[in-house]
């Protein structure tokens, strides 16, 4: 997928006390080519590592289709999802391949090994445009993929260099998974561009995280918005990374709090902060609001991504062309996935999309034709006969009460709140039944210690609802 031989000497990856330039990246893509005869379907159990990166990398330049999960999930998910979906490899840390008794080692680099499993000799028929599969965003364990083609991922990889200005002469940092579409994306976006990555396992919350940004004159920084409150709470603006040229965010709409503070860095230490909006489904960018914008329209997605376009659906189809009015959010452009699978029978499939996304989201448009996300259409319950959105309650929480966190979730007639912080129960009990109207039998509100999330920063409401009595 990538050309990397063009780029020659030029540093490609370093981490794990190695460096590669394109082109030794390159000879080592051979190598694992060199054992992997025909095309396959290749599980993948992704860490933050050279070796994991390597071995994706390898995988994608000579067409074949890597499935990524976490690598660290556990046994009996990942053997599940194998069964599913029947894949001819598994690429994954050798500490590792003793849950895969039979399968027979084949390739090796650093910590990781490629196994061959049975499927192999009799694997899945794969669609000719297959690329890559992912998980759908904020279910790492789920078995619902998302199907991607190379033009997908080429599109949406061009699109992001282009308004973010990616140079070969940047420097990423792997702040995120890359088994999650926005890491993915940075490492798409920087290979395409000739540009270098550093490979870290480590974490904002990691003092060497910060002393590799500062030795390695890293260029630039992404984060989904837990990613921010941590660095608020660290005071990452007295941090000194004279080579830091932009922030990006996605991953979900960030609190009124966390846009004030990324303004500030903007202003203050003169880092452009590039709000963006995605899904996995749109590989994944579908919309971004430049910097200078971010100031007077600090809500908004802003426009469409270089080469795509919106549109606002009614609840009776129609197109919606008035500014101010809400309707479901609809994304037309050559980075939309070719569609869902379920399993192996679903990877023959052609594009059931057509370049056309529904993405779920409730936004509108404002006089000068940037976009609003106000909600989405499934994140509500009805209590009582009564719609009431899980966003919207999370907002006025948050506005009342800005020093706590919140989380909403339920079912018909049950709306539940989860919060951190130091909020009395009954009084935001009391406090939800007056602002909603609604009796307080159908509110249950709980203390919690924290709210967990995934390994992409997204809450994991599984752990949720399994800690809590919601």
């Amino acid at each position: 997928m990538f050309d990397l031989i063009q780029f020659g000497s030029q540093p490609c990856l370093e981490g794990d006390g190695q460096a590669y330039t394109y082109a030794e990246v390159q000879r080592e893509t051979e190598r694992m080519r060199a054992v992997l005869p025909g095309r396959h379907l290749v599980l993948c159990l992704c860490e933050n590592s050279l070796p994991s990166l390597l071995g994706y990398i390898s995988l994608v330049v000579h067409d074949q289709v890597p499935l990524l999960i976490e690598a660290s999930l556990q046994a009996p998910t990942v053997q599940a999802m194998a069964a599913l979906y029947r894949p001819g490899y598994v690429w994954l840390a050798e500490a590792r391949s003793a849950e895969w008794p039979g399968a027979t080692p084949v390739y090796r680099s650093g910590h990781y090994v490629l196994l061959k499993l049975a499927h192999a000799e009799a694997p899945p028929l794969l669609d000719a445009s297959l690329q890559l599969l992912l998980t759908t965003s904020g279910s790492t364990g789920s078995s619902k993929l998302v199907r991607l083609s190379r033009a997908n991922l080429l599109a949406n990889a061009a699109s992001i260099c282009t308004y973010l200005d990616i140079r070969a002469e940047d420097v990423a940092v792997t702040s995120l998974p890359f088994s999650y579409s926005f890491g993915l994306s940075i490492i798409h976006t920087h290979l395409l561009a000739g540009a270098s990555i550093q490979v870290t396992a480590l974490t904002p919350l990691n003092r060497q995280f910060w002393d590799l940004m500062q030795q390695r004159k890293v260029t630039s920084l992404s984060g989904v918005p837990y990613t921010y409150d941590m660095l608020k709470r660290i005071k990452f603006e007295r941090f000194d990374l004279p080579a830091l040229r932009y922030l990006t965010q996605a991953g979900g709409k960030m609190s009124a709090s966390g846009l004030t503070y990324l303004q500030r860095l903007s202003t203050e230490k003169a880092w452009p902060c590039i709000v963006m909006y995605g899904q996995t489904e749109a590989g994944p960018r579908m919309a971004y609001l430049p910097a200078a914008w971010l100031a007077h329209k600090p809500q908004s997605i802003g426009d469409a991504i270089p080469g795509g376009r919106f549109e606002l659906i009614d609840v009776d189809g129609k197109l919606i062309t008035a500014p101010h009015v809400p309707g479901e959010l609809v994304y037309y452009g050559p980075n939309v996935a070719l569609g869902y699978a379920t399993g192996a029978a679903d990877l023959v499939r052609g594009d059931d999309w057509g370049g056309r996304l529904s993405t779920g989201d409730v936004a509108y448009r404002d006089e000068e034709g940037c976009y609003y996300i106000s909600g989405r259409l499934k994140r509500f319950v009805k209590v009582f006969g009564n719609r009431v959105s899980f966003d919207e309650v999370e907002a006025l929480l948050q506005s009342a009460h800005p020093d706590c966190d919140f989380v909403c979730h339920g079912q018909d007639d049950r709306l539940c709140i989860a919060f951190v912080g130091a909020c009395d129960v009954q009084a935001l009990l009391a406090f939800v039944t007056r602002q909603l109207g609604l009796h307080r039998s159908a509110i249950h509100c709980e203390a919690i210690t924290e709210i967990p999330r995934l390994g992409n920063g997204k809450i994991d409401y599984t752990a949720l609802y399994s800690s809590t009595s919601l």
